[in-house]
């Protein structure tokens, strides 16, 4: 196989797939207690309440599809295709048992519910209530009713993960060659959009800051990609790299907004000593940060349903302590004749910080044990999304070393689109192994099931898979 262009194989599938398709308080019987929020959640993604409703305001709405059962933070529903009045509207989709949830909640002031297209609930006050988000846009409300329901439904709590889609149909009987032939072409595609994002960004940014920048992204995880972007955007690597550690690692949780917050009465004996540490060089940096540390300045860091490992906070010690061994981590990358995957591992997995491999955060008592700072799975990350990615296209070998490396990580996107595919055929952990099958996997349900605003009903993919040679 020719590794290079990457997308060749899978753009002629995708075309050849969408060739011709035009773009177009509560109890239930027999239930001694009120239903819980997330038992009307399992309840209303079931489709047990309906399909077909009436607003608070006349209008007449329908589910065209029910989405993605969010199980982090955000509203209830994603990816949801409604019609409102005829009208086609793609967005999320939040269930309250009360209609003043949403602002108890606090939902109208957070970004993360801006794409919310309809507001859910089962009760309401006398008075009108209207639901919008936080750049004023009204979002229409439906009320649910119990008496909506079949007598015999009950909540499956199970349903959260996705349904089966057609495609599994035609998958079935497709040979196991010719089904990875699809999904390895999906995951070239994929390796070459990111190549592409990143060598723009060199051309605008320069090598160094691009991977400075990559490698703070894959830090943040999905929730805090953005935020570590922000961050270091504001504190490019040239002048991080003209402090002593010391002074760098003060401006960076300075900058970051986690120094402002934290009270010494509040901290471990220990993490006083090192905060006295980093306000001893923040203070003389401060000001000129001032513009930054304003509320609506500050980094948006995410903390809900962060586990402690993973909190941002220590995923900036982290970054502290690569950047203090900069050269070693940076070097391989800068030049693709110097890559070693296994050497750029042992690097990274050798990273220790005297505070960070024992705490999870500021407050946190500390561990009985060390942590490791870059973990194998975060590692894996920066595989897939900065080092082949950023050197494929100047060392086209590195494809069959790509395709070896396993799959590590889980990823909600690849359970979603394994079950979607293959139904709940043992076949589909066939082509979960390898790191490559969930980026093919993902390319394909975000291209496809994703991009689909009829449940599968008006979907190609199933159909062209049989036709496709």
């Amino acid at each position: 196989m020719t590794p290079l262009p990457l997308a060749d194989r899978y753009t002629r599938f995708r075309d050849f797939v969408f060739a011709g398709v035009a773009e177009t308080s509560t109890k239930l019987p027999g239930l001694d207690e009120p239903l819980a929020e997330l038992d009307l959640q399992s309840l209303w993604f079931a489709g047990a309440f309906g399909n077909e409703f009436t607003s608070t305001d006349g209008k007449r709405v329908r589910i065209v599809d029910f989405g993605v059962w969010n199980s982090g933070a955000g509203p209830d529903f994603n990816h949801c295709v409604i019609e409102i009045d005829g009208q086609t509207k793609r967005g999320d989709i939040e269930l309250d048992p009360d209609a003043r949830d949403w602002e108890r909640h606090a939902h109208g002031a957070n970004p993360e519910y801006a794409r919310v297209v309809l507001h859910l609930f089962m009760n309401a006050p006398a008075e009108t209530f209207y639901t919008r988000t936080l750049d004023h846009q009204e979002v229409p409300q439906v009320r649910l009713d119990l008496a909506m329901l079949h007598t015999d439904v009950r909540p499956n709590r199970g349903l959260a993960a996705v349904r089966i889609g057609r495609c599994s149909t035609p998958l079935r009987e497709m040979d196991d060659a010719r089904v990875h032939s699809i999904i390895e072409s999906a995951a070239q595609h994929r390796l070459e959009k990111k190549s592409l994002r990143l060598h723009r960004s060199i051309s605008a940014q320069g090598r160094e800051q691009t991977i400075y920048q990559a490698i703070s992204q894959a830090l943040g995880y999905r929730q805090n990609q953005q935020a570590f972007m922000l961050l270091s955007q504001r504190l490019p690597i040239r002048r991080l790299k003209g402090l002593s550690a010391e002074q760098r690692e003060a401006l960076i949780f300075g900058v970051s907004g986690f120094l402002e917050g934290v009270k010494f009465e509040d901290t471990e004996p220990e993490t006083r000593g090192y905060l006295r540490q980093l306000w001893q060089e923040w203070w003389r940096m401060r000001e000129e940060c001032a513009r930054w540390l304003e509320p609506a300045q500050r980094p948006h860091w995410k903390l809900a349903a962060t586990r402690p490992g993973n909190h941002p906070q220590r995923r900036l010690g982290a970054l502290t302590i690569m950047l203090e061994s900069w050269d070693k981590v940076s070097a391989p990358l800068m030049d693709a004749t110097r890559w070693s995957q296994m050497a750029w591992k042992e690097t990274l997995a050798a990273l220790a910080h005297e505070f960070w491999s024992r705490h999870y955060t500021l407050l946190a008592a500390p561990a009985a044990k060390p942590m490791a700072l870059v973990g194998e799975s975060r590692v894996q990350e920066m595989l897939a999304n900065v080092a082949y990615p950023l050197l494929m296209p100047e060392r086209t070998r590195l494809w069959a070393e790509y395709l070896e490396l396993p799959a590590l990580l889980e990823n909600q996107k690849v359970s979603r689109a394994v079950l979607r595919l293959f139904g709940e055929s043992p076949r589909g952990t066939l082509f979960q192994k390898k790191l490559h099958h969930q980026q093919g996997l993902l390319q394909i349900y975000e291209d496809f099931c994703l991009e689909d605003d009829s449940a599968c009903a008006d979907c190609p993919f199933p159909e062209r898979l049989k036709e496709w040679a």
